[in-house]
């Protein structure tokens, strides 16, 4: 069945988000942008496993990561290997090279595992002082993490308080209530960020304050908060402002890191020069967990973050690292992949564009991969619902979130050609129609 009361399997406990909203459905095969359920069933794959699998359903790179994994199919834990020096050092070089600095990097599981391991660097610098997020971010549901989070509801079973951590107002120009005529950041928000630290307005310590500031972190776009791009202007005047006060700069590109937004970190696109990254998704093209932390010297340093001050398992596991170096090749092999991105998003905007004249639809944004559709209404999860369930041949697969619950996003696999595009906007149009009828 297809709503938002869910058939839940005996055994399993119904906090997996699996459960959590449609389609209720069984995959059982996938190719390119398809996926098949087990009666058969096609669904266009809008959402790509929440941005991760950007080459799509591609068996090609689980034959040749197993290959490059098959001699070594695991180390002892806390054992180094060649294929782990040789992942490390290629993705080193990747931070490297755009921020300009030299770096440390370290691999962990999620995305969840590799924001709390930079947030430890962010401790053994700057100790445990508070840690600024926008209104709206997302970076974890871990018992840690949950707290950098914006929601509620992720904080609603923790074990424990959590850090020390400041919201941000919520970075949406198009939604800012102060927002000008024309466009545009409002210099009211630039006032606002001047007094962070001058006054009690935010609750933060100033430069000279003995606890001061521990760190930003920061999405270049909002992921579960909508998938919203903040004013870039913005972005910097808050990190000088928060570099002013003494605190580290931390950039989750867990969503939008490997080309999502166009370059090849979501960071660019702001100008900005981060002390610590954090990537993970795209990395392995959602087949294996696999995250990666990057900080600039001497942030990491073997004297500041000594051995054992961070441990998994997994974090050498070699059939994830074989299948990221996979990945790495296949990005490489793409040439200009920023062009790519902006052929996929012109795609987007092109036949997404009709939509704006529809009842239910406010408006349609189009940045780098990613497209947000703003909907009139909460009615998002039930777009969702209509697009992927029973009634046509096809389904079509779209991400919403509670955050926005006004908003329907497609960030599809990078392959996805024209043609799907056209598929995408068809299927979407049928769903808004049925909308349309209910209401």
């Amino acid at each position: 069945m297809i709503g938002t009361s869910r058939t839940i399997p005996d055994g399993l406990i119904a906090g997996d988000l699996v459960y959590r909203t449609p389609p209720d459905a069984r995959f059982v095969g996938g190719d390119g942008v398809r996926l098949y359920d087990d009666t058969g069933r096609e669904y266009l794959d809008a959402e790509a496993a929440n941005g991760a699998a950007a080459f799509g359903y591609d068996r090609t790179l689980l034959a040749e990561a197993a290959l490059r994994a098959a001699e070594l199919p695991a180390v002892p834990s806390f054992c180094e290997s060649e294929l782990r020096l040789r992942v490390t050092r290629r993705l080193a070089a990747l931070f490297d090279s755009v921020v300009g600095v030299p770096g440390r990097v370290a691999c962990d599981l999620g995305g969840a595992q590799g924001i709390e391991m930079a947030l430890r660097v962010v401790a053994a610098n700057r100790g445990s002082g508070p840690i600024l997020a926008f209104q709206g971010g997302y970076h974890g549901r871990s018992p840690f993490t949950a707290h950098l989070s914006a929601s509620a509801r992720y904080r609603a079973v923790q074990p424990w308080p959590g850090p020390e951590v400041v919201r941000l107002p919520y970075p949406d120009c198009g939604t800012c209530s102060f927002r000008p005529a024309g466009g545009g950041c409002n210099p009211a928000c630039s006032a606002a960020v001047q007094r962070l630290g001058a006054d009690d307005l935010f609750g933060l310590p100033g430069a000279a304050a003995e606890r001061g500031v521990a760190a930003l972190i920061l999405e270049p776009m909002l992921n579960v908060g909508g998938c919203v791009l903040p004013d870039s202007g913005h972005v910097r005047r808050v990190v000088e402002h928060v570099r002013s006060l003494g605190g580290l700069i931390v950039v989750d590109e867990i969503f939008t890191g490997m080309h999502r937004l166009g370059p090849r970190w979501g960071f660019e696109l702001h100008g900005i020069e981060p002390d610590i990254v954090v990537a993970s998704k795209a990395l392995t093209n959602g087949i294996t967990p696999l995250s990666c932390v990057w900080a600039r010297e001497p942030l990491a340093d073997p004297a500041v973050v000594p051995p054992g001050s961070h441990s998994s398992t997994f974090a050498g596991n070699q059939f994830s690292l074989a299948v990221a170096e996979t990945v790495l090749d296949r990005f490489d092999g793409l040439r200009q992949p920023a062009a790519v991105v902006e052929a996929l998003g012109a795609r987007l905007a092109a036949e997404l564009e009709p939509l704006r004249e529809r009842a239910a639809v406010a408006d349609v944004v189009v940045a780098g991969a990613v497209a947000r559709v703003e909907l009139t209404g909460p009615h998002a999860a039930r777009v969702r619902a209509l697009a992927a369930g029973p009634g046509r041949p096809r389904g079509l697969l779209l991400a919403s979130t509670g955050m926005a619950p006004a908003t329907v996003i497609l960030h599809p696999p990078l392959t996805t050609t024209a043609e799907e595009v056209r598929s995408m906007a068809g299927l979407l149009a049928d769903a808004l129609n049925e909308l349309e009828r209910e209401r």
